[in-house]
Formats: structure tokens, sequence, C-alpha cells
């Protein structure tokens, strides 16, 4: 669902995280949207490969930003990945300009990337 600038999914976890059902909610502009004692419920973060990107926000630092949130990044096959996003703990994950087939294998890397990362880092938003 759609709510004020924020687009709500739920999702149900893989079973060896418990099975149960969790709802994330999808903003666009962090750095306006949350107040400082919000940001520990950030879980991740979809980047454009420049730190630009991050200005404004708590954790502006890249490799601080991505050492608290899930870091993922969407490229095009063959394309080449921004040299800046090298030195970040961000996963990658490849579309096809021209076989959106494929797109599904990009959306389980980041839903499964997601989950471990949450496993290890984010357990108690689990609950």
């Amino acid at each position: 669902g759609k709510r004020g600038g924020t687009i709500t999914i739920t999702r149900r976890l893989n079973q060896r995280l418990g099975g149960g059902e969790i709802t994330y909610d999808i903003i666009d502009n962090p750095a306006t949207r949350l107040k400082n004692d919000e940001w520990n419920r950030v879980v991740a973060v979809i980047c454009q490969g420049a730190s630009w990107q991050f200005k404004g926000w708590r954790y502006s630092d890249p490799v601080d930003l991505f050492s608290r949130t899930f870091g993922f990044y969407v490229g095009l096959e063959g394309a080449t990945v921004p040299a800046e996003l090298q030195g970040w703990n961000c996963k990658t994950g490849k579309v096809s300009r021209d076989r959106r087939g494929g797109d599904n294998i990009c959306l389980a890397g980041f839903w499964n990337g997601l989950e471990e990362f949450m496993a290890v880092h984010k357990q108690e938003l689990f609950n």
C-alpha cells in the first residue's frame, strides 16, 4: 500500500528466520523524513553509486552507513559499476535492458541479502 509518500510492503520471512510477517516502509529522502531516533529502524539503502546521495543523512559517510544498513546497488548487465561503490559494503544486482525476465534474480538477491543482514544486525526487528 501507499500512504503519504511511503510505500508499505509486508513480506513473509524465510522459515529459518521464523517465517513470520514483517512490514517495511519504503521512503525517499530520509534526511527530511526521519528523526534522529528513527534511523536505527533503517534496514536497507538502495544506492546510486555516488556518495552525494547521502548528503544531510544522519550517517552520511557510506562506509559508516553500510555498516549499519544493507546496501544494494542495481546496475545494468554489462555496465561498469561506479568506482566509488567499490569501497562500500554494498551488494550488486544486475538487470538486463532487454531480457526483463531475469529481474526476479536481482529481486531475490535483494530480499535474501536483506534477510541475511537483518538476521545478523537487526534481529530485534523480526519480532
